[in-house]
């Protein structure tokens, strides 16, 4: 099993902190995005990570050079970024954003691809970043403080079995390219995860600040 890491995007909405420092080189509690993902699946016995790269990829090279680097010349998308590093795949292989930190039962996932071998999705629920108030007419009813909404996001984590690369276009993107033609083919998979997990996209500085609060917490 390998991984592979998107690591190309410009990270526009952390500017101008991005215009340094690639957003899964942002420092979370000290230490890069991206290492939170690679401590994870080394738990896992996972090492084969294989870095997509393309803005400021030299500065991922400098940082890790025992790992794998696939670079892109110009913006592919996500789906372009892994047809991209189709020379250094020879397994199934597990995508993930750089820019999520997250913490759950990836084995359990795991075991549900090598049950099916069909490609699986990891999805979460997200946390209102606001309090829900439901009213009766102009009575307020009940009042909950960031409650969990009741619809399942894209966790950006993603099992892909080997022969799924024949579905990769050169440039595009996986939401629009690949995901719809395993859909259509009935070879998509959910795997649904809440409840003892940690999941964060690292998007604006106040998802760092989210991140740094809610890491401290769980130590």
């Amino acid at each position: 099993m390998q991984v592979l890491i998107l690591c190309g995007g410009l990270g526009k909405r952390l500017k101008p902190i991005t215009d340094e420092t690639p957003k899964p080189l942002l420092k979370v509690l000290g230490k890069p995005v991206i290492e939170y993902q690679l401590d994870f699946f080394k738990r896992l016995g996972i090492d084969d990570i294989i870095l997509c790269t393309g803005y400021k990829s030299d500065m991922f090279k400098k940082m890790y050079p025992d790992l794998k680097h696939s670079v892109e010349d110009k913006p592919l998308g996500t789906a372009g970024a892994i047809k991209n590093a189709e020379k250094f795949i020879d397994d199934d292989f597990i995508v993930t954003n750089g820019d999520n930190i997250f913490m759950f039962n990836f084995q359990k996932m795991l075991q549900m691809f090598k049950d099916t071998k069909d490609t699986i999705l990891a999805l979460t629920q997200p946390v209102s970043p606001y309090g829900v108030i439901e009213v009766e007419g102009d009575r307020v009813i009940d009042f909950r403080e960031k409650p969990i909404l009741n619809f399942w996001i894209n966790a950006g984590i993603t099992i892909f079995p080997k022969n799924s690369l024949k579905y990769f276009p050169e440039e595009g993107m996986i939401e629009y390219d690949v995901y719809p033609k395993l859909v259509k083919e009935k070879k998509l998979l959910s795997f649904k995860f809440r409840e003892g997990t940690f999941w964060l996209a690292i998007d604006t500085t106040k998802d760092i600040e989210n991140a740094e609060k809610k890491l401290l917490n769980r130590k």
